[in-house]
């Protein structure tokens, strides 16, 4: 059984470190886990550092552990950041979760023209950040990875062509059900340094969204004849991409 997975921030692992783990984990860890004094665990920074340790203690109702061991994780290359029309209720979430597992390295909300799902005020688009990054960062735990999955929100598709720079090695695919290349078929001259995929709202981009991207040079790619759902498509583009580059599969 692999041992159960934490992150930690502030903390430098080393060999023989002794951690306590974050609030927020002490109900996973003690009531659904049900973990013991001396059972294995291991624990990531988010910079590339991941220990092997053990429990030694619950202080305060805590999880304390023991660093035993530490090694050096190297970020795969290219990063695969899903950018999506987010789709109304729990539909989401599970896109949220779902491309965290499978291991996009970022997640962002944008606003479509045909976007089925209300743009929340400032207040309530915090709410919803912290929220879906708790649900990423879950998800990054369930999934043993070394990084968490980071949760991003954007204006409109204007503003996510202008973020990222083709100059530096970013790539854009926005996913379009009339595209006649498919998303597997698209190459480029040099690895990126990361692959940017763009998934429209139910009623798809609209044909001035699609002019836009082109303009800047996005690849316009499709998943195949099926239509699918918005959280579907993200999941499964995110998959495609990370298997292309050999980080799945």
């Amino acid at each position: 059984m692999t041992a159960p997975h934490f992150f930690v921030w502030g903390e430098t692992l080393q060999p023989g470190l002794s951690i306590l783990l974050a609030e927020e984990d002490t109900h996973h860890a003690s009531r659904v886990l049900r973990l013991r004094e001396g059972e294995e665990i291991t624990i990531a920074d988010d910079r590339g550092a991941v220990a092997d340790a053990h429990v030694i203690g619950f202080p305060d109702q805590r999880v304390l552990a023991l660093v035993d061991a530490v090694r050096r994780v190297p970020r795969a290359q290219p990063l695969v950041h899903v950018v999506l029309a987010p789709p109304k209720g729990d539909r989401l979430t599970w896109a949220v979760q779902k491309t965290t597992e499978v291991g996009a390295d970022a997640i962002s909300l944008m606003a479509c023209e045909r976007g089925v799902r209300d743009w929340p005020t400032p207040d309530r688009s915090e709410r919803t950040h912290l929220r879906l990054s708790r649900v990423a960062r879950e998800s990054s735990m369930q999934a043993r990875r070394p990084f968490l999955t980071q949760v991003g929100w954007f204006g409109d598709l204007r503003e996510v062509l202008s973020t990222f720079d083709r100059l530096t090695g970013d790539r854009i695919v926005m996913l379009h059900e009339s595209a006649s290349a498919r998303l597997s078929h698209v190459s480029w001259d040099v690895l990126p340094r990361m692959v940017v995929l763009l998934i429209g709202p139910e009623g798809g981009f609209s044909p001035s969204e699609v002019d836009l991207a082109g303009s800047i040079g996005a690849s316009i790619a499709s998943l195949g004849p099926p239509i699918l759902r918005t959280e579907t498509a993200a999941v499964v583009g995110a998959t495609l991409a990370l298997a292309r580059y050999g980080r799945l599969g």
